[in-house]
């Protein structure tokens, strides 16, 4: 009865994680396919190039379908490329560090969303910053044994992990 109810919860797990990705990578699409257009449109407007889709393009329309492929190709594979999570050695709880803790994210621009016991997560502030991200702004810190795995953009990660790190790895007595 244990075994089947890991199994559940594991394939429930699998669910989850695959259907963010699925959404990150159609938002990534459309988020690639906007830019284009925005672009194309910016060009065409101050007269860099001619409003035909002929002469933007060598091979015109035909040319669309082959970007469209394209950017599902790198939308694909971008959530596993951009997207991380890395372990954080600190070895104070959570309760010790907490008020130091947010006051170091909000210093970064970021605030404090949600938290419970073993899991706090922080977006950016303002709604600029998280647009820019395509709202994929939200960082985890999760406890595990031996400090905090961080998750979310590579970017993110890797500098929110890193300073964090060296501020309370360092400032212990």
């Amino acid at each position: 009865m244990l075994e089947q109810a890991q199994t559940c919860v594991r394939a429930r797990i699998l669910i989850q994680t695959v259907m963010k990705y699925l959404v990150r990578s159609i938002k990534y699409f459309f988020y690639f396919t906007l830019l284009c257009a925005a672009l194309i449109t910016a060009l065409v407007l101050i007269g860099a190039v001619e409003n035909d889709i002929n002469a933007i393009f060598e091979e015109g329309y035909n040319s669309l379908w082959k970007i469209g492929v394209f950017f599902a190709a790198v939308s694909a594979v971008y959530p596993k490329v951009g997207f991380i999570s890395r372990s954080v050695a600190v070895n104070r709880e959570w309760n010790e560090i907490r008020e130091e803790a947010v006051s170091f994210f909000n210093d970064r621009r970021y605030e404090l969303e949600s938290e419970t016991p073993d899991k706090i997560t922080f977006r950016i502030k303002g709604t600029a910053g998280r647009f820019s991200k395509m709202f994929e702004d939200r960082v985890t810190v999760t406890r595990v044994p031996g400090g905090y795995e961080f998750e979310g953009l590579r970017k993110d990660v890797l500098r929110l992990g890193a300073s964090f790190e060296n501020k309370f790895h360092n400032s212990e007595e």
